[in-house]
């Protein structure tokens, strides 16, 4: 089955997504929002190997599912009509016989389900026909609490809009993407004014008050942001105040 090149002319990447989970598939809806990727979808097996011909997707997003014909059997029909047809296959934790039988059917990859913005966006930018072309966004970051833009400065505390300085914005999507983890003084001092100037590292302490006061008002207030000694600084999303 010959894929047409839209992706090359276009700059799009058409993905056909094959889920039977609703929330699911609006997950990955969020995820593809504002991005240069157009989304089609059936809950089918059977409808889904009729939609490759019909759309011609570049990558088929394939989740779990059973019936006549199961997901593996849909890997199985694709490939022999499609050798090179990029097939990503979600599993999540307790789908380790799916998994294992899409890989040996030959899905090209399989990716953990629920999707995860950041790694989903990576895996589908790296199969399509033009990666250097496809010009995604930074996802937004949501962590419950504190939601952070892909690309704006500006972030959602408790549903509140807070616009941010262009070096906070740096340094909050720094921390966020690794929310959790101690962060390197040098990694946030690399995303913020870029390699080789370590000499802002005195400066770093300064941006991370003004931070802690967008987050909570108060710039001493470590509830947020917490300094390991030594090593960098941690963002964690604390408990809502009751």
């Amino acid at each position: 089955m010959e894929r047409p090149d839209s992706a090359v002319s276009t700059d799009r990447l058409m993905v056909l997504v094959v889920e039977r989970d609703r929330a699911v598939l609006a997950g990955v809806s969020d995820i593809v929002a504002g991005q240069p990727i157009d989304l089609e979808h059936c809950a089918e097996v059977a409808v889904a190997l009729v939609m490759l011909g019909r759309v011609s997707p570049h990558v088929v997003l394939l989740g779990p599912g059973d019936g006549r014909l199961d997901p593996i059997d849909f890997i199985g029909i694709a490939r022999s009509d499609d050798p090179d047809l990029p097939i990503l296959a979600g599993a999540g934790a307790d789908a380790a016989e799916f998994a294992a039988g899409a890989a040996a059917a030959g899905a090209t990859a399989i990716i953990p389900r629920p999707y995860r913005a950041g790694e989903l966006l990576a895996m589908l930018r790296s199969l399509a026909p033009r990666p250097e072309r496809l010009a995604l966004r930074p996802p937004l970051i949501d962590l419950g609490r504190l939601r952070v833009d892909g690309s704006a400065p500006q972030m959602w505390v408790d549903g509140r809009h807070v616009p941010l300085p262009p070096m906070e914005f740096s340094l909050l999507r720094c921390l966020a993407e690794r929310a959790g983890q101690v962060v390197r003084r040098e990694d946030l001092i690399e995303a913020i004014w870029g390699t080789g100037q370590q000499k802002h590292s005195n400066t770093l302490a300064v941006h991370v008050m003004r931070l802690r006061k967008h987050l909570s008002g108060d710039a001493d207030d470590t509830d947020w942001i917490r300094a390991i000694r030594g090593h960098g600084y941690q963002l964690t999303v604390p408990e809502a105040p009751e």
